[in-house]
């Protein structure tokens, strides 16, 4: 009877996790980058943003693994995310079993549970099994796993490099003599995929790439320290995007009630020195807090504050159980876990505006639209003749003047420019808790 329970006790909440993640999954990718990442399951082109640098060489090697099994490209990247979502789930139970099997699952669920950690494991992106890189690696390293460990962070490298200072700042768990080590065979991790990436790309060319990357990255529409320069601001949205798009504060009445448990329960987690052992931890994420700060989108991709968010709330968690107040956190667990349920509703509920965009050019199959990013998501439809880029008014009317016959209208997104004084026919908006990248996407006539 016993060892049914604990085999029970084992199974039962992954399993219940992977349904409620697969079921809340929505059918589309959320932006550009993850119709690049289905892209690169059949054809690996980082020319043509498929995906887009730095190229993601484990991820897509994950993707191809898992499309053995599910064939279609959505199904297969939802299905990794899914299973990423569970590999945190037990190591983060694993790493937290010493104060109980109930405390560790809970603990356990916070991690998983908040809005921006769900989100990634029901959406097509690298940062799912990034995240499941890092558990594994911190899993490793608290059994004493050393070289397991240091494959991880090698092979997460390979997954998200942009989360290379973190990442780095990882084998600072490990003993000091055991070190060189775990550094040489993360090195000869990285080698496993990057030599690879090499072979396929050219060392030339993926040099090429990644410098132009860069600076498009660092000025035109990577929303960096350089293109949002003032420090207070910045500040605003690290700390939005950590508790509001990561916790799931807000303005409404989950929002405020969320804020005020989550303020008493560190008050009360901070009395009873239930945070006195974060000094660590909160060393090794301020290289990659400071990265993102400077060097990251944190108004239009709250994602880049993943980490950061998934270690506040273990640490808030694993300092409940310290200080005995795991009941108190309850609250906190049941309001987030709300908020989680309703950012997975929208998400579902709302497409993204590139996939409404298809949806009314399904009903107005004799016009043409062009577009930036928001044209993309008719790769995957029997309608892609519809869809042509465009940047500017200008590659428009090229465009038209080498067509055999011309459209019943000719409709152009918002995100075109000098398109400021035509008509708008509909816009296709998304709210902003779940697509911090526009709130609305406009279409207009071209006259």
């Amino acid at each position: 009877m016993i060892r049914a329970r604990k085999i029970a006790w084992a199974w039962a909440p992954p399993l219940v996790l992977a349904a409620l993640l697969g079921w809340s999954a929505p059918p589309w990718p959320d932006d550009w980058d993850g119709l690049g990442f289905l892209e690169s399951i059949d054809h690996f082109d980082m020319d043509r943003f498929a995906p887009h640098p730095p190229g993601y060489p484990v991820y897509v090697a994950l993707l191809r693994l898992a499309a053995v099994v599910f064939r279609e490209p959505m199904h297969t990247a939802i299905a990794v995310s899914v299973a990423s979502g569970i590999v945190v789930f037990v190591c983060a139970r694993s790493v937290t079993a010493q104060w109980g099997e109930l405390a560790a699952s809970l603990i356990a669920a916070a991690v998983v549970g908040s809005p921006l950690a769900w989100r990634a494991f029901t959406a097509v992106g690298s940062e799912a099994p990034a995240l499941a890189l890092v558990a594994i690696a911190y899993w490793a390293i608290r059994g004493r796993r050393l070289t397991f460990a240091a494959v991880a962070l090698g092979l997460a490298l390979g997954v998200r490099l942009s989360w290379a200072p973190l990442l780095l700042a990882m084998p600072m768990l490990i003993t000091s003599r055991a070190r060189p080590r775990a550094f040489l065979v993360m090195t000869l991790s990285v080698l496993s995929w990057l030599v690879p990436l090499l072979a396929i790309v050219g060392p030339r060319h993926l040099v090429e790439i990644y410098g132009v990357h860069f600076a498009g990255h660092a000025q035109r529409w990577g929303g960096t320290a350089l293109a949002d320069p003032l420090p207070i601001g910045r500040l605003a949205l690290f700390a939005r995007d950590i508790f509001v798009d990561g916790i799931g504060v807000d303005s409404d009445v989950v929002g405020v009630a969320l804020a005020v448990v989550l303020v008493l329960v560190i008050a009360v987690i901070v009395q009873g020195r239930g945070l006195s052992r974060t000094g660590t931890l909160a060393a090794i994420g301020a290289p990659y807090a400071l990265w993102i700060f400077v060097g990251q989108n944190l108004r239009d991709q709250p994602r880049h504050a993943l980490p950061l968010v998934v270690a506040t709330i273990a640490v808030v968690g694993v300092g409940a159980a310290r200080a005995q107040t795991l009941k108190l956190a309850l609250p906190l667990l049941g309001l987030m876990l709300t908020r989680t349920i309703m950012d997975g509703y929208g998400r579902r509920t709302t497409p993204p505006a590139g996939e409404q965009l298809v949806t009314y050019l399904r009903s107005h199959p004799r016009d043409v639209v062009f577009g930036s990013a928001s044209v993309r998501f008719f790769a995957r439809t029997n309608i892609a003749y519809c869809a042509f880029p465009a940047e500017t008014r200008g590659d428009v009317e090229i465009a038209l003047t080498r067509m055999a016959h011309l459209p019943e209208r000719v409709l152009v997104t918002s995100e075109v420019s000098d398109m400021d004084m035509a008509p708008i026919v509909v816009e296709f908006c998304r709210p902003a808790r779940i697509d911090r990248k526009r709130a609305c996407l406009a279409l207009h006539v071209l006259d």
